[in-house]
Order: C-alpha cells, then sequence, then structure tokens
C-alpha cells in the first residue's frame, strides 16, 4: 500500500462490501427457497444443470485452498522449530505428508468430528476475528482517549460478537450432546 495512513478506510470498505455481499446472499437466499431452504447452499440447487456442478466443484476447491494454506502454516511452523535448513526439502515434505494424514485420520476415526470442528470453529473464530480485536483497540487507544460514539460501537460490536459465540457453541455443543 502506497500510504499507509489508507488502511484503516481500506479495511472498513471491504469488511463492510463482505458483509453486505454475505447479508444480501442470506436474503436472497431466504426470498427463493423460504423455509424449505437446506443446510448446505448446494442442496437447494437444481440437480443436473451445469451451474450447479461448477457451484460443487468451486464449494470443494475453497475448504481446499484453505486446507493448504493452513498445512503450510503448520508445516513452517514444525519446520522452524526443528531447525530445518531451507534446502531440507525430503524432510519439509516428510512433515507436510505428517500434517495431512494426521487430520485425514483424526477426521476418519474420530466420532462426530464435525461437531467438534465446528463447536471449537464457533468459538475461537469468533474470538479471534470480532472480540480479540475490538478488546486490542480499547487497549491500544485508551491511553489517547476514545470518543464515545467509537466505545459505543466498540461495545455493540462485542456484544454481538460474544452473543454469537455464545449461541454458536451451546448449538454445536448441542449437536455434540444430540447424537449420544
Amino acid at each position: 500500500m502506497k500510504n499507509n495512513k489508507h488502511f484503516s478506510k481500506v479495511l472498513l470498505i471491504s469488511s463492510v462490501l463482505c458483509s453486505v455481499k454475505y447479508g444480501l446472499t442470506a436474503i436472497l437466499g431466504y426470498m427463493i427457497y423460504g423455509d424449505d431452504v437446506q443446510s448446505q447452499v448446494t442442496l437447494n440447487l437444481p440437480s443436473g444443470k451445469l451451474y450447479t456442478k461448477v457451484a460443487i466443484v468451486m464449494t470443494l476447491i475453497n475448504p481446499l485452498a484453505k486446507y493448504a494454506l493452513l498445512a503450510a502454516t503448520i508445516t513452517a511452523t514444525i519446520g522452524e522449530k526443528f531447525s530445518l535448513q531451507a534446502g531440507s526439502r525430503p524432510a519439509r515434505m516428510a512433515i507436510s505428508t505428517v500434517v495431512v494424514v494426521s487430520t485425514a485420520v483424526a477426521a476418519s476415526t474420530v466420532p462426530f468430528f464435525g461437531y467438534l470442528m465446528s463447536f471449537i470453529g464457533s468459538f475461537l473464530s469468533v474470538m479471534a476475528t470480532v472480540i480479540f480485536p475490538c478488546l486490542c483497540f480499547l487497549k491500544i487507544y485508551k491511553a489517547e482517549g476514545i470518543r464515545r460514539i467509537e466505545i459505543a460501537a466498540i461495545t455493540g460490536i462485542l456484544m454481538i460478537g460474544v452473543f454469537v459465540a455464545v449461541t454458536g457453541t451451546y448449538t454445536s455443543l448441542q449437536q455434540i450432546i444430540g447424537t449420544f
């Protein structure tokens, strides 16, 4: 970024645009399918159509790409921990293989792994993306003085974040308990 002072504005605009996009998608989806909406978006699409197949393929590519990025981060961290050199490609490949195989084994053998990941994600994702940044903002800028409107906005965001975290965690726990 040429001018770092524009970062906050760019971040705000991109967050608002993403939120509006997700909100409009949810509203339009509900308007199209009503109360008969399925839990997975692709289940609502007509079968046999080309655009349905494209949507399913794109839905599959997204988590695979995210998983690859996550696995690369874990592999790099493990490599640094064991002081592996940049040229030690076989060792890094072995670490990557162990990471991928171990997560695949865990997902296949741990009962209700999806519910467990939902539980962890509902709590930690909201903590990492909503609650923690707000608390950091308050801590960092407290000495400089924060306007009341900012405090009110941050408090509102925190309340919504806590509500979402509690609701998601409770729902995930209900799903886990309901399977027994």
